[in-house]
């Protein structure tokens, strides 16, 4: 008897366990060009702390992370609304300051502090790299909704100062890093830790359904708290994290048109990119393989007889196939696939669109499965 109570604790336990969801969007209308893929390559140069090998023109940037999936927030008291890029590829949330002149920062919303009841000063300066300039501003505290999860004393960036073109066109405000916390400018304690404990989550996992055939009001679900079963098929395939920054971890291999792209080598989960960056030899055999122009160009005559991608992620095969890794907009064939002097794998969105992914940060693993 006492055996099957605690079986039936658990599983009422698991049943009660609750998931909350933010509705992800995707920029409407949005026509990708090559000068949006360099933009967006200048970005990931910074967020990886990556060399810059050429000059990236200024007016380049102006559509640089208009490809991004994005959801709304509240911080203060009474409340104050923003949409941030949910980045699973770095560990800060910042948001534009009402003090600031910057083109980017008057054409999104700003935080007012004066008007919010909760506000608490710290002053702190922060600063971060993007592209042709620095982010900078100062740290303050308040209280940060993230649909209906309040998480009290959460301390983000005010941005003061936002130069050159980054973010003018930008869909969202600011941004909410979800990666851990060793990567936090200033050691900031990221949203999703202060969300676990101060117990706003029965569970320490977050997970991404991402719409790759959405729209601007449905681009898929960003879930706290749990992974969603009727959104992906079969079962989550777990690897351990082998790395606490980025959600890094070991790939066993990844295969193209017969060559073998990589053995056992590093790969990271990034929401915060469009799309997939490789080393460099795969970068060239694939390059090569699609016949890829100096602008980044495919003969879309070909798209469809090109062959399928697959990744090996804890002996699960993970196949992109053209429709997936080739960008088709306004009449052009673009490859998603970009080297940047890494000696690791960067999938993002061109992956993540196709594989629902759950970031389980009280075990250190990140599993992956066909989205249905």
């Amino acid at each position: 008897m006492m055996k099957t109570f605690v079986i039936l604790s658990i599983l009422v336990a698991l049943a009660s366990a609750e998931l909350h969801r933010v509705s992800v969007h995707k920029e409407q209308n949005f026509i990708k060009t090559r000068e949006n893929v360099l933009a967006e390559k200048a970005y990931l140069r910074t967020k990886y702390r990556l060399p810059t090998t050429r000059a990236v023109n200024e007016e380049q940037l102006s559509n640089s992370l208009n490809m991004a999936y994005y959801g709304a927030i509240s911080i203060g008291t009474p409340a104050q609304s923003f949409k941030v890029l949910f980045d699973s590829g770095s560990s800060n949330l910042w948001i534009p300051s009402n003090t600031c002149q910057s083109t980017a920062c008057l054409s999104h919303n700003q935080y007012d502090s004066s008007a919010s009841s909760t506000y608490v000063a710290n002053g702190e300066s922060f600063s971060i790299q993007y592209g042709t300039g620095s982010l900078t501003g100062y740290l303050s505290t308040d209280t940060v909704d993230v649909n209906g999860l309040k998480i009290v004393s959460q301390t983000f960036a005010e941005s003061t100062n936002e130069p050159g073109t980054n973010f003018n066109n930008a869909n969202f405000d600011g941004i909410l890093g979800m990666a851990y916390k060793s990567l936090a400018v200033d050691s900031v304690t990221p949203p999703f830790y202060n969300m676990v404990s101060q117990s706003l989550v029965d569970s320490s996992v977050f997970s991404f359904y991402l719409a790759r055939d959405g729209s601007a009001t449905d681009g898929g679900e960003l879930i706290f708290g749990g992974s969603d079963a009727s959104l992906y098929t079969g079962d989550l395939t777990y690897v351990p994290i082998s790395e606490q920054g980025y959600w890094q971890f070991e790939m066993t291999s990844a295969s193209f048109d017969g060559y073998t792209l990589c053995d056992d080598c590093q790969a990271i989960a990034d929401t915060g990119t469009s799309l997939i960056v490789a080393p460099y030899e795969a970068y060239e055999i694939l390059s090569e393989l699609l016949n890829v122009d100096d602008d980044g160009l495919v003969d879309c005559s070909t798209v469809s007889s090109l062959p399928d991608l697959t990744f090996n992620i804890g002996g699960t095969d993970f196949t992109l196939k053209p429709s997936a890794y080739i960008i088709q907009s306004d009449g052009n064939c673009m490859s998603a696939f970009e080297y940047m002097g890494t000696d690791f794998w960067i999938l993002g969105d061109v992956f993540i669109g196709q594989y629902y992914t759950e970031f389980d940060l009280g075990n250190n693993r990140i599993g992956f499965a066909p989205v249905a």
